[in-house]
């Protein structure tokens, strides 16, 4: 019990100004009830005596209890509201799942204003050495997200109580893109089985042009055009949640010119697919270039899974023959070395910036920025680095 005084001093008069209150510690709920600013003194004892009546006499009202947000709660809140086109589906749905699996069951529960900075730094130290740092990443991402929101437009915290402050993300270890050369990728797309695929359009598709397995799977019925020139309109995409997605960036809405024989073989499967319609109106419903053969738009992942066991069976056969022949090769025949279905479009790129090093003009056709084409896609390779060298030393000595 005691009786505290606070001074203020006028910033225009210069005068110091004391008044009083009360402060009466309250050991049922471990807090102090305080009394009104007074003037006197005095005033301030005749409230400390009314304070202590009332603890007495219990009739000091409890402290309502103030209720805590939880980590859980603002990740529904945020997750709703950064649902598509806000976020791309993909990366939205992404987020969920990390979520659910790496981030939910260590805070879902604990109130955001209870979790400091030393509980992240233990959390990104443990998942570091179990998983992946692509992985920790992902939920330093997610957590950054969520703990900025928690601070505006929730104000659940203030800036200064953001526990992500400092918290840096992993090094991703850099690794070298694997790319077909113009004859590996000939040398597949001429392979028997990849030409009786019911994939192979989307395959030539994405070798010639460096597109997106999701923007592949949404071309429509009318991508397709033949005036001025041969062209084919890249307006949308489709991903694995089988859900219509716009493109990645606005340079992803693109119409390049394509040569007359892909454009023939894309315009055989839209006669395929509309003559199966006549033939069945139940069919397809749908205005998807590429369909099943039930008529159903094709998922990234689908497309890619084919892609893949057209490969794998591929580099098995050459691995066999290779064992039963000394390792020898069949006459024509090549061993490929294994990549993704993306790796089309990070071929393309290499390869035409080694015959045509332009980045403007190939970001334009793979539908992205220069700056990006060059970070991400191409890929610096010894021969072209020897080239290089070479020829800048030959160019030193004619000089001199």
């Amino acid at each position: 019990m005691s009786i505290q005084k606070q001074s203020y001093t006028s910033k225009k008069t210069g005068k110091t100004t004391i008044r009083y209150f009360a402060n009466v510690w309250y050991a049922a709920e471990s807090r102090s009830i305080t009394g009104p600013m007074r003037d006197k003194e005095k005033e301030a004892k005749k409230d400390e005596v009314d304070i202590i009546r009332s603890v007495e006499a219990g009739q000091v009202k409890a402290k309502k209890k103030e209720r805590m947000t939880t980590m859980q709660e603002v990740f529904d809140i945020w997750h709703e509201a950064t649902a598509p086109p806000t976020y791309a589906n993909s990366t939205w749905r992404i987020y969920k799942r990390f979520y659910n699996d790496y981030i939910k069951d260590v805070f879902g529960d604990m109130a955001v204003s209870k979790i400091k900075a030393t509980h992240m730094q233990k959390y990104v130290n443990l998942m570091k050495q179990s998983h992946s740092p692509a992985t920790v990443n992902k939920c330093i991402n997610i957590l950054s997200n969520l703990f900025t929101y928690a601070v505006s437009p929730l104000k659940c915290i203030t800036a200064l109580e953001n526990p992500m402050e400092g918290i840096t993300r992993c090094t991703v270890p850099v690794r070298k893109k694997v790319t077909w050369s113009d004859d590996e990728i000939s040398y597949f797309l001429n392979l028997p089985e990849v030409i009786e695929s019911h994939y192979y359009p989307m395959f030539c598709l994405s070798a010639l042009l460096g597109a997106r397995p999701g923007e592949v799977c949404g071309l429509t019925e009318k991508c397709l055009s033949d005036k001025p020139t041969y062209m084919i309109d890249f307006d949308r995409g489709y991903d694995n949640w089988e859900c219509e997605t716009n493109l990645k960036t606005h340079q992803s809405h693109r119409q390049p010119p394509i040569p007359k024989h892909l454009y023939d073989l894309l315009r055989k499967r839209l006669i395929w697919k509309k003559k199966n319609r006549l033939e069945d109106k139940e069919w397809c419903d749908n205005d998807y270039l590429f369909v099943s053969q039930h008529g159903n738009p094709i998922k990234p992942k689908q497309y890619s899974t084919a892609f893949k066991r057209l490969l794998t069976a591929h580099i098995k056969s050459m691995e066999e023959y290779e064992n039963a022949h000394d390792g020898k090769l069949p006459k024509g025949d090549m061993k490929l070395s294994y990549i993704s279905l993306y790796g089309f479009r990070t071929s393309f790129a290499t390869n035409n910036m080694r015959r045509f090093p332009n980045a403007a003009l190939i970001s334009s056709i793979m539908g992205n920025s220069p700056k990006t084409l060059i970070q991400f896609y191409t890929q610096t390779d010894t021969d072209m680095q020897k080239e290089l060298i070479d020829n800048y030393v030959n160019l030193e000595r004619t000089i001199s």
